[in-house]
């Protein structure tokens, strides 16, 4: 019996191997193929044009049960509606200054804007309110460091009440000094803070009081908001 080397192949017939090596280099040719279309895919990228609809498929109903191709509502500044009940105003305006979003697009100075539309242009106390609203809100540079982590805030009122203290206010003011229908209201609430931090939603609470001092009939038809006492420093 011959000894074959190992190195031998199995068989050297023509037509053993014949088959094989085609089936092998057809394989080959195919594996190139595809190999071409998927690396020419990747470097021209997806296609330009959206694929036709199927037949009979309205693109409207496929667009509704979509929920992130639904309208979403513009994001909008606050506002402090019109009254003249001073109480329900001064609740109001609490609320609206204490609301604010990062994400919304708004710089501080716009939310700044937003509540001068409640403040009283005639009593020439507008810079004063400019100044106190500007410091109830994040600095420029700490919205920035907010807005990456997706902040919003928030106030809940717990309580709010004509300070005792404001009728002393009234008894030792000059005559003229103050407006007739001002009046002073506290605010005791939390401040509510929501943002993402490594993916979760984290959210904090902060008890805040302070003062508005509104002006409402006979001076005006509808209230208007005069100045805030510094944040945590509000009358009792």
């Amino acid at each position: 019996m011959t000894r074959r080397s190992p190195l031998d192949p199995v068989s050297s017939s023509p037509t053993g191997n014949g088959p094989r090596l085609m089936l092998l280099v057809s394989i080959i040719v195919a594996c190139l193929a595809l190999l071409v279309v998927a690396t020419i895919g990747l470097l021209m990228g997806p296609p330009t044009q959206e694929p036709a609809p199927i037949v009979g498929q309205r693109e409207g109903a496929a667009e509704s049960r979509d929920p992130s191709s639904q309208t979403r509502p513009a994001p909008e500044l606050p506002k402090v509606p019109r009254t003249d009940d001073a109480e329900l105003f001064a609740r109001a305006a609490a609320e609206a200054i204490f609301v604010w979003e990062t994400r919304a697009g708004f710089q501080p100075r716009e939310y700044v804007e937003a509540l001068l539309e409640a403040g009283d242009a005639d009593s020439g106390a507008m810079n004063g309110l400019v100044q106190d609203l500007t410091a109830y809100l994040p600095t420029p540079e700490a919205w920035v460091e907010l807005q990456k982590y997706e902040t919003s805030q928030s106030l809940t009122i717990d309580r709010l009440w004509v300070p005792d203290r404001w009728q002393d206010v009234l008894d030792q003011a000059r005559e003229g000094t103050i407006l007739p229908g001002t009046v002073a209201y506290t605010v005791e609430g939390t401040r509510h803070r929501s943002g993402v931090w490594v993916g979760e939603v984290v959210t904090t609470e902060h008890p805040v009081s302070f003062t508005l001092f509104v002006t409402c009939a006979p001076t005006y038809e509808s209230c208007r908001l005069e100045r805030l006492t510094a944040l945590d420093q509000p009358l009792r």
